[in-house]
């Protein structure tokens, strides 16, 4: 039985750019549920960390808004 990832925040420690993911499903795309370079500064490996609460939220409120409009 597949089982999602929860939901983590990948970080470029180069240029700050920062977004979060919540995967529905185990199968992780590259360029939708994840990347291997930062798409602002070109470098490699962004940071891999846990995703926030607040962060979790915010993701959800903006997906539930681009949704309905």
């Amino acid at each position: 039985m597949p089982i999602a990832p929860p939901p983590f925040t990948l970080v470029c420690q180069y240029c700050s750019w920062k977004k979060t993911f919540l995967p529905c499903s185990d199968v992780l795309v590259l360029y939708r549920d994840w990347f291997t370079h930062c798409p602002t500064s070109n470098t490699s490996s962004p940071h891999h960390r846990t995703a926030p609460p607040k962060e979790v939220l915010k993701t959800r409120l903006e997906q539930f808004l681009t949704l309905h409009d």
